[in-house]
């Protein structure tokens, strides 16, 4: 907020006077403003309830009980008469010695003193406004501190929160109690807050001299809210210094080593750790100046007490960690440790719903209130001579996670995320490395293949026409007379063609039509033209230009929480996309002299649900090492285990991994076409859905208790977190514990496996879902093996008690030979 002075040579009764009353224009938008922020946290907090919420408009009928609790929630009390206002608050402190009481910045600490004696007093004249201000009074735009041992604090306020006083009136509903309206920086709510004088302590200066010059005499003629200029604690000055000779180095970071936390951040010259330098690593910790260390000048060989700090005992805390612990691995600087990312975090903390981004800024904005400034962030960290913005900018950055980390600390202990947050922190490193490996194409199959996935799609594309093409209405010509050419590409054409050739569709959505597949075989042509054609423009034409020019290899991207389950994602390229067909497969080699070392999870998923959901027939054909969809097969078709064929087990194979969601019947026939190639009528679905269900009446009973309560937020067995804004679908709430843990085994065991494979020389190079795939030398790709296989047993095992947890693993020279 900003004090506009508009009258500042007006005796201090004449300001007074001048004061707002309730019918105040400025009062009264800056309440609405207020109750406005307070509605919208009130608001977020009714939405996890069981009553849903509904906008309010003119047309809208009679609010909810919840809507109508929100509006008198907050209702500001009247601002009292001018002899009231003229009232503060004088707080006098009964300890040792209150004039030497120690006051701190914020996220310093400040010592509890003992309330002797409340006194109102008349406010100061105006010489005395404008001199330091005494510590046992408080005045308009003053810094304060809460109290550490404050019982009566609102909700949302740390402990070390600076609040700035904006203006004071009298507690009309609590005799004898004075109320400060302040404006707290660190609330990223409701900002203003109204707090019991006796639960504050003054700090000797005031925030803005400019704002409170003539404070006493001020008159409200304006009060602008402006939050980006009011953010506070994020634009003071940082402390830092600038380290570029190494000598220097090793003193300024002697402090640090025996620190329990410090900060970590980088500065780099580009985003591709590959080839691009980092040019600054800023470490900062609490109450030392942040260290900026310049590696362009810096010599390598005395790097070596910055080596040792990034290995030593500190939790370090990052910013998207993994971006900065590959570009700290390039330049010889690996980080080990426990280490705390706040973008992590801040995703487990909103548990799939969204409402934010995940850069600094944003993270800053949301859990401390304040705006961070970026604009350096895109300026030449090249340069021999870095700007003092530059230098301010980068240590900020440093400073500033170590006030995210306290904030965010709680909030994990609250929401029951300590032990997911230590998951996701552990497998930093191991996903960092599986980018820096990346995968080895071959070039010359791949391109072999594309030529073949082309001549393919051409051959469906001719045959489709020639299927199609009759069935144009003959009035579709073209400017010459002609009969225009079918566009394959064209859903309005294809759909035309399709009815006129009495096709009962209404659609050309593959929903729609696999279930026609069978009885029609323009649609089957149709589906096999779509497959062929998705593989040459997402696949075959596209995978070569991401081969990184130095490597020659495949450095994809993974998004470590990609899926609101926690299940990782993959880009730039998607290698999880990567079809399972052995001619796409084979294209992916190890390095000369190395094999594949490639290891999945057994039906892992269906392992968890029988795990969950307590089934008896299921975990019994497990502990047995029976095989789950040879027995699906036999129970749905009503066979003995030996009289199953190979096609039955591969429909079996779609039936027990989509009805463990609860899939519908049209939802099992595109499910079985797209991922595993199985046709299946919606007849055949509806029947092998009633007879699944028959068979494992523990999933239906699971399935059931679920429906019945429709959660809004779920957890795996690891305690992961996830909620819904709205009401959720079945499938929903059945995937995410499903799905969720599993994702959690496969961490568990990413997390381990680069300490395990340290003597083996092996090293990650991808994941897909439940896979994991190593290139190890050819001499000790068995003993790697060996290790990865144990490592991910291990990790199933930590989380299901019942079920055994089966990896199986292989030695290959291609993808394609697991």
């Amino acid at each position: 907020m900003t004090v506009k002075i508009s009258s500042p040579n007006v005796s201090g009764v004449e300001a007074n006077s001048n004061l707002p009353t309730a019918a105040d224009p400025l009062y009264e938008d800056l309440m609405a403003w207020a109750k406005s922020r307070k509605r919208q946290f009130l608001r977020n907090r009714v939405q996890q309830s069981s009553e849903p919420i509904k906008a309010i408009t003119a047309e809208s009928e009679t609010p909810s009980d919840s809507d109508a609790w929100i509006e008198t929630w907050y209702t500001p009390p009247p601002l009292p008469s001018r002899i009231a206002k003229q009232k503060v608050t004088l707080f006098q402190s009964h300890s040792m010695n209150a004039s030497s009481a120690p006051y701190q910045e914020a996220g310093g600490k400040v010592e509890a003193e003992e309330v002797k004696e409340i006194k109102p007093f008349i406010s100061p004249s105006p010489v005395t406004s404008l001199s330091t201000p005494n510590h046992g009074s408080f005045e308009i735009g003053q810094q304060v501190v809460l109290r550490p041992d404050s019982q009566r604090v609102p909700a949302g306020i740390p402990i070390d929160a600076v609040l700035v006083i904006q203006e004071m009136y009298f507690n009309v509903y609590r005799q004898h109690q004075n109320i400060w309206c302040v404006w707290c920086s660190s609330d990223a709510f409701s900002g203003l807050k109204s707090i019991d004088s006796d639960c504050l302590i003054p700090l000797p200066k005031p925030v803005h001299t400019a704002d409170i010059e003539g404070v006493s005499e001020i008159e409200f003629s304006g009060l602008n809210i402006d939050e980006r200029l009011n953010s506070g604690l994020s634009h003071t000055p940082v402390k830092f210094e600038f380290v570029e000779d190494g000598q220097r180095l090793a003193e300024v970071l002697k402090p640090f080593q025996t620190c329990q936390v410090i900060a970590v951040d980088t500065e780099t010259i580009g985003l591709d750790p590959l080839k691009d330098r980092i040019r600054l690593v800023q470490i900062a910790t609490a109450n030392q100046p942040v260290i900026i260390i310049d590696l362009f000048k810096v010599a390598k060989e005395t790097l070596t007490p910055l080596c040792e700090l990034l290995q030593g005992t500190p939790i370090k805390v990052l910013q998207n960690a993994k971006f900065d612990l590959k570009f700290l691995q390039q330049a010889g600087l690996p980080i080990a440790g426990k280490l705390f990312d706040t973008m992590v975090a801040a995703q487990l903390l909103d548990a799939g719903v969204r409402s934010h981004g995940y850069n600094l800024a944003e993270l800053v904005k949301v859990y401390l209130g304040e705006d961070l400034s970026k604009e350096q962030q895109r300026s030449d960290w090249s340069n021999p001579s870095l700007s003092s913005e530059q230098l301010e900018y980068a240590a900020r950055d440093a400073a500033i996670l170590l006030r995210l980390r306290e904030v965010m600390k709680p909030k994990l202990t609250g929401a029951r995320l300590v032990e997911t947050a230590k998951l996701e922190f552990d497998c930093l490193g191991a996903i960092a490395q599986m980018e820096l490996n990346g995968m080895l194409l071959d070039l010359s199959r791949w391109d072999d293949l594309r030529q073949e996935l082309e001549r393919s799609r051409d051959q469906l594309a001719d045959g489709l026409r020639k299927q199609l093409q009759p069935a144009l209405l003959s009035t579709q010509l073209d400017i010459l007379g002609n009969q225009a050419s079918l566009n394959l590409d064209s859903q309005q054409q294809v759909l035309e063609a399709l009815q006129q050739m009495g096709v009962p569709v209404k659609n050309t959505s593959k929903l729609s039509l696999i279930p026609l597949a069978e009885e029609h075989p323009p649609v089957r042509a149709l589906l096999d033209y779509r497959k062929a054609a998705k593989s040459v423009q997402a696949f075959a034409s596209s995978l070569p230009k991401h081969v990184h020019p130095i490597t020659g290899r495949i450095h994809p991207d993974y998004q470590q929480m990609g899926a609101a389950t926690g299940r990782m994602s993959c880009r730039n390229p998607n290698l999880q996309q990567i079809p399972r067909d052995k001619i796409f497969r084979s294209c992916f080699i190890p390095a000369p002299g190395h094999c594949l070392v490639v290891a999945d999870y057994s039906q892992i998923e269906l392992r968890v649900a029988a795990e969950l959901s307590g089934d008896r027939r299921m975990i019994e054909a497990y502990q047995n090492n029976e095989d789950l969809h040879r027995l699906t097969a036999a129970l749905i078709a009503d066979k003995s285990l030996d009289q199953v064929e190979k096609s039955e087990r591969q429909a079996a194979k779609a039936v027990n991994f989509g009805l463990i969601y609860a899939m519908g019947a049209k939802g099992l026939a595109e499910y079985a076409y797209n991922n595993y190639g199985v046709q299946m009528s919606l007849k055949q679905a509806e029947t092998f859905r009633k007879r699944y269900f028959e068979a494992y009446q523990g999933i239906a009973r699971w399935h059931g208790a679920i429906k019945r309560r429709l959660p809004r937020e779920m957890r795996t067995m690891g305690d992961r977190l996830r909620c819904w804004q709205d009401e959720p679908k079945l499938t929903e709430l059945l995937n995410t514990p499903v799905q969720g843990t599993a994702a959690d085994i496969t961490k568990a065991a990413l997390a381990k496996l680069p300490t395990a494979l340290r003597e083996t020389e092996a090293r990650l190079i991808g994941t897909v879902h439940d896979e994991i795939l190593l290139e190890a030398p050819e001499g000790k790709a068995e003993q790697a093996a060996q290790i990865l296989q144990q490592v991910m047993e291990q990790a199933g095992q930590h989380y299901l008690r019942k079920v055994p947890v089966k990896a199986e693993v292989a030695i290959a020279l291609n993808w394609a030979e697991k």
